[in-house]
């Protein structure tokens, strides 16, 4: 029986250190922070399990819609001019990356085979788990203010249907049915019927670690600082807390990925890239999580309120955070569920920012460096990272075993593109 270290405790390290540990082997995982921290980008996700969210953001098109993403007050993309333009080759590789509509479907084909029944997914490890109630699969709302809106996404509609999602239009009035609380002078929606939730994403994290330690999964709190070699092999890994030897190791870290996979022989275009939301406790009650179209935001019913999120900014992973983003977001959330508190400062609001990594490809690295003998990856998620997490966890399980067929589902995500 091998060794595993899993470097990072985030939703990717922990499910798959539960699939190692069904496959055989000894794990161990190592984070600075415990299962489910505030710090973790697990924390602060907008919980969903969407199979349709495979719409990369670089697009032929983005180019023309980007002024509105980047200016005004509640435009949902930020940042500091500096920081992007010292990384200005990942974001020129970013754009590159969505310069046809042939990359834009081989993304989305990509990112529709990790996502593909994600809840159904999460449901079945969560009832194994004991953590049912944490999963919910009511299906998922993209809402259009006007025609024109939804006529700008139908193309975006119909691939998504060409690569198996499945989803049906609800006009004004169905709508308003299904929620009431929504303003009533949207168009319609688009409902995503096998879409679900998580209404508590650092409890589920925290959750599955504790049953994976039921399983005999061993938890260090420790930052990983040094992956030590023996020719191509790994033989240890150096942290805080000392010198740990292992037969391989998998690096899943999330936005921090990049300095361990640097030692191991890859060189990915990862930068970090912060997410903020709003939590309000005493808000208009929604059925099943919303996108808004038009702010590019999403609200989820969770266990402790509404939160909304969907801010982006391009900024140092230690600046202070900027707190207008997350004004931002309760802003834009008054337009469409009316009687919400207008300040961050107002009882029962609470706010988070955090680190997402960002692939200037958008697609997850998973699978063995090909530099090294034995170090496996499983980072650069974005948006995806909760969704695409079981999937992830068991593309990364057949790359670890060493006479299983080579899988074609790891080919988009294969660390050799690096």
């Amino acid at each position: 029986m091998s060794h595993i270290a899993v470097i990072g405790s985030g939703i990717i390290g922990v499910t798959c250190a539960i699939e190692l540990n069904r496959l055989g082997h000894a794990v161990t995982v190592f984070d600075r922070e415990p299962p489910g921290s505030r710090a973790a980008a697990s924390f602060g996700n907008g919980g969903w399990l969407c199979p349709a969210s495979i719409i990369p953001v670089a697009t032929p098109d983005l180019w023309r819609t980007l002024p509105s993403f980047v200016f005004g007050a509640s435009a949902p993309l930020g940042g500091r001019i500096g920081y992007a333009l010292r990384h200005a080759g990942h974001f020129l590789r970013f754009l590159a990356s969505g310069g046809s509509q042939a990359k834009v479907r081989h993304k989305a084909a990509a990112l529709a085979q990790l996502l593909a029944n994600s809840a159904d997914l999460h449901l079945a490890l969560a009832r194994e788990a004991g953590l049912s109630h944490l999963i919910r699969k009511d299906g998922l709302l993209y809402t259009y203010r006007t025609r024109d809106a939804l006529n700008r996404d139908r193309a975006w509609w119909q691939l998504r249907r060409d690569l198996g999602v499945s989803w049906s239009f609800l006009d004004g009035a169905a709508l308003r049915g299904q929620e009431p609380e929504i303003a009533p002078d949207c168009h319609g929606a688009i409902l995503v019927e096998q879409g679900g939730h998580c209404t508590d994403p650092a409890a589920y994290v925290a959750g599955l670690a504790a049953f994976a330690r039921s399983r005999g999964v061993r938890f260090e709190i420790a930052a990983v600082e040094r992956l030590g070699f023996d020719g191509q092999r790994l033989t240890h890994i150096e942290t805080s807390a000392g010198r740990f030897g292992c037969d391989g190791a998998v690096v899943c870290c999330g936005a921090f990925s990049r300095p361990l996979a640097l030692q191991s022989g890859a060189r990915p275009s990862l930068l970090a890239e912060r997410g903020y939301h709003v939590t309000v406790e005493q808000a208009p009650r929604l059925n099943r999580p919303v996108m808004f179209d038009d702010a590019l935001m999403v609200a989820t019913p969770m266990a402790a309120g509404m939160r909304f999120a969907g801010q982006v900014e391009i900024a140092a992973p230690d600046s202070p955070p900027d707190w207008r983003r997350a004004e931002a977001l309760l802003r834009l959330a008054g337009r469409y569920l009316p009687g919400l508190p207008v300040s961050l400062d107002a009882p029962g609001v609470s706010k988070w920012m955090g680190n997402r990594p960002a692939m200037a490809d958008e697609l997850p690295v998973i699978g063995r460096s090909p530099a090294r003998e034995n170090v496996y990856y499983a980072f650069g998620h974005g948006y995806t990272g909760l969704g695409g997490a079981p999937a992830t966890a068991r593309l990364l399980g057949q790359a670890l075993q060493a006479n299983a067929p080579a899988d074609a589902a790891l080919s988009p995500f294969s660390p050799g593109r690096l």
